[in-house]
């Protein structure tokens, strides 16, 4: 103790103002590279030099150069498109930024004999830092003095909580799982051997995303193909005009048809919009495409506390098995010899008071061995918990006691004297129970509307608690947990056993962390998407192993840095709203999405048929400005932005690809009727137009299906962008379109077009629908 008090002496001021400053610009400053929002510059890079975006660069460069003014016009949607999705992602930072400042990570120190709260990068060499359960510890540090056992399990792999006493190293990157310590940080920033560590502990999961897999699978083989298409379409149309520029023109025409540059924006933008409403609902989303677990999920798993209670507790009733003690007089000196809190030492202190205490030793509470205890000077050993891990040799009258008040949802907690000393912060279980606590949860007020809602949108509710699960099945009934008696205590069961359980039940008791990451785990092998709610350390390892991990406010620093969503107000009830905005936002892409393929597939299509066949390819860049404008562009986006609470299923390259190839393959069938009917004409002057006519208005007519079921917004958008197409098609000068004239045959013959295109659509959009629902 007199050395520990040297060492104390050492550091009992802390560092003054100027020494901080002084070491900060000597580089002894913890700067850690954390997750943050994109900075204004990075934003600007990521919209515009994009490997699409410089090929549509290019291409108007071609066009300006060669004369074809009118052709980029395309330019002008895709700079809107651009503007557009900067000044979204823009504005969802700055909102970000706003809202992140309540769950930024900050350290306790001692500076100039005063603590005082700083960011922790800001922590410099040589700082004293207080540790207390729940905390990250953001640097490594040498233990001065206290008790704290840390979990290293994001570092070395190894779950088991790790005992530190003074002197012992604690690195950068673990969690205090239990107790409280001070301590000096040794090595910071870039020179402490555990940054890397930090940095993958703090690092999130590597994107589950389909849609970014998607996205980039997209990119890849577009970005394969569409040189050499262009390349070979230059070619063909030089071959057989000899005009360079009519073939630099159709290259171009090939190229930006093929591209679904406004796909990419779309997502972002859509991304984007969600994490704004979601932070208008006090959720911050720490991972963008972490929208897109969110709405796939079909497990949530939740802890009882924080969930279905609201966290408080009351002491309802207090049993005395030893008449002869000063039990209450026992519990206050008890509870003095802790000073990290928990809800139970709460309510027993509430009941019981506190006093100062004399303990010579003590070992805090953690969720791992579900007990605490306490050494006396006077040598008397109490040990206080759950019923079964503090006693292991309980009466059949106590155990059946026990289970009684279980049953009415109520928890237990058991005081016990221990024969045995504590010894190296362990303790030998040799116990008799002398005092029974009965406490009760505070159900929230909002749990069983918000149950109700999962209940009816195919949501599957599983609680996973580390308290006794007949209690925890009690509360799940009161509030309509489905199969709330499917309920099974883990309590020393192996990891085979718990696999078992994993899928069969929907409430486990007395779940340790490593047992609450094998259960996710094993959910996630069963085909569900799981979602995961936590609040404390113990949680941390289930969160980082979820489909999605959303941490409560009121928990700790590191439950909050090892999730994709935070809710910044404990409010249970809005967890639907933020599961229906995730939706809203994936089922809208994936249907806008396939606007944009549809056009892609088409012009492949196309493409390919036109460098096989005698003829060469037909249109420039802007015989697809109608279609691309009032029927995929502006409506994707205003689609984009409706309600769909529907939950996602099957893969999204499964469904974009059964909503647009039906379109695509019918619009290439209907450019095929044109050049037959141009070939029987002889006028294949005409072939250009007829087929910008029937594949722009073809596309209203697959706009129209995809906004089924019409509603009045839907039918607002699909209709004033067919308006709008006339609106230009009569009042703009043909020669800005390149269109020819055409006569009355032709009328007819587009009228027949369009007929068949509506009906063949919908039969094989059907057809195909069919097939991967099947599959899926």
């Amino acid at each position: 103790m007199e050395q520990k008090n040297k060492v104390l002496e050492k550091y009992e001021q802390g560092l003054t103002y100027n020494q901080v400053e002084e070491l900060t610009k000597r580089g002894k400053v913890n700067k850690i590279k954390t997750k943050t929002s994109k900075s204004y510059g990075k934003i600007l890079v990521e919209n515009i030099f994009t490997w699409f975006n410089l090929i549509c660069f290019f291409i108007a460069g071609i066009l300006i150069a060669v004369g074809s003014y009118n052709n980029i016009a395309f330019l002008f949607i895709f700079l809107a498109n651009l503007l557009i999705g900067i000044f979204q992602e823009v504005k969802a930072k700055r909102m970000v930024d706003k809202i992140s400042v309540f769950v930024k990570t900050k350290a306790t120190v001692l500076r100039q004999n005063e603590k005082q709260q700083v960011d922790i990068d800001k922590i410099v060499e040589g700082d004293i830092i207080f540790l207390s359960a729940g905390d990250q510890i953001c640097c490594d540090c040498e233990l001065i003095d206290g008790r704290v056992e840390t979990n290293e399990s994001l570092l070395t792999g190894e779950s088991k909580p790790v005992r530190k006493k003074t002197g012992d190293l604690l690195l950068g990157g673990s969690f205090v799982v239990s107790g409280q310590c001070v301590s000096v940080a040794k090595k910071v920033g870039t020179e402490s051997y555990s940054s890397t560590l930090v940095k993958k502990a703090r690092e999130f999961k590597k994107s589950k995303s389909d849609i970014l897999k998607t996205l980039n699978f997209i990119i890849k083989v577009i970005g394969f193909l569409l040189i050499p298409l262009g390349l070979l379409t230059y070619l063909d149309v030089k071959n057989n005009t000899g005009n360079t520029s009519q073939a630099l023109v159709k290259m171009s025409g090939a190229i930006i048809s093929i591209m679904p540059v406004g796909m990419f924006l779309l997502t972002s933008v859509s991304l984007v919009v969600g994490v704004i409403k979601l932070a208008k609902r006090k959720a911050l989303v720490q991972e963008l495409y972490s929208i897109e677990m969110l709405a796939r999920v079909n497990c949530l798993c939740l802890d009882k506390t924080g969930t279905l209670t609201d966290g408080t507790m009351k002491v309802v009733n207090f049993v005395t098995l030893e008449k002869n003690k000063n039990l209450k007089e026992i519990f206050s000196s008890y509870l003095g010899s802790f000073n990290v809190k928990n809800q139970t030492q709460e309510a027993l202190e509430e009941y019981f008071g506190k006093t100062s205490s004399s303990a010579k030793k003590v070992i805090d509470f953690s969720s791992d061995r579900k007990f605490s205890a306490v050494t006396f000077k006077n040598g008397k050993t109490y040990m206080l918990g759950a019923p079964e891990f503090v006693c292991k040799n309980l009466t059949e009258k106590l155990k059946n006691s026990i289970e009684d008040i279980t049953k009415q949802g109520l928890r237990v907690v058991l005081l016990c004297e221990n024969k045995n000393q504590i010894k190296n912060d362990t303790i030998d279980n040799n116990s008799k129970p002398v005092a029974l606590v009965v406490l009760q949860d505070n159900i929230r007020s909002d749990a069983i509307e918000t149950i109700k809602w999962f209940n009816e949108n195919d949501v599957e509710i599983k609680i996973i608690s580390g308290d006794n699960v007949e209690t925890v099945a009690n509360i799940s009934k009161k509030v309509g947990v489905k199969g709330y008696n499917k309920y099974v205590s883990l309590f020393g069961k192996t990891d085979e056993e718990v696999i078992k359980c994993a899928t069969e039940y929907n409430i486990f008791g007395r779940v340790t962390p490593e047992q609450k990451c094998l259960i996710i785990k094993t959910l996630k092998k069963s085909g569900k998407k799981v979602a995961m709610t936590g609040d404390g350390v113990n949680d941390i390892l289930a969160l980082k192993e979820a489909d999605c991990s959303i941490a409560m406010a009121g928990g700790s620093e590191a439950t909050r840095s090892a999730s994709d969503l935070v809710m910044l107000e404990n409010n249970f009830s809005s967890m639907p709203n933020i599961v229906i905005e995730g939706r809203r936002v994936i089922n809208n892409i994936s249907k806008s999405s396939s606007l944009f393929l549809t056009k892609t597939f088409f012009s492949m299509f196309l493409t390919i048929f036109a460098l096989v066949s005698v003829y060469e390819y037909p249109l420039e860049p802007i015989h697809f400005f109608l279609w691309e404008t009032f029927f995929i562009g502006i409506p994707a986006f205003f689609l984009a932005l409706q309600p769909n609470k529907e939950r996602i299923k099957g893969t999204f390259i499964g469904g974009i690809t059964s909503k647009s190839l039906p379109g695509s393959f019918v619009l290439f069938l209907s450019a095929m009727a044109c050049y037959i009917y141009c070939i029987k004409t002889n006028n294949l002057e005409i072939i250009s137009t007829l087929i910008s006519y029937t594949v722009t208005f073809g596309g209203f007519f697959i706009l129209f299906n995809l906004c089924f079921p019409p509603d009045k917004f839907r039918t607002c958008v699909s209709l004033g962008c067919l308006l709008c197409s006339f609106l230009l098609l009569l009042l703009l000068p043909k020669w800005i379109f390149n269109y020819e004239k055409l006569v009355f045959n032709n009328f007819i013959f587009l009228i027949i077009a369009w007929v068949v295109i509506m009906l063949l659509y919908s039969t094989l959009k059907w057809l195909l629908e069919k097939l991967f629902k099947n599959k899926n």
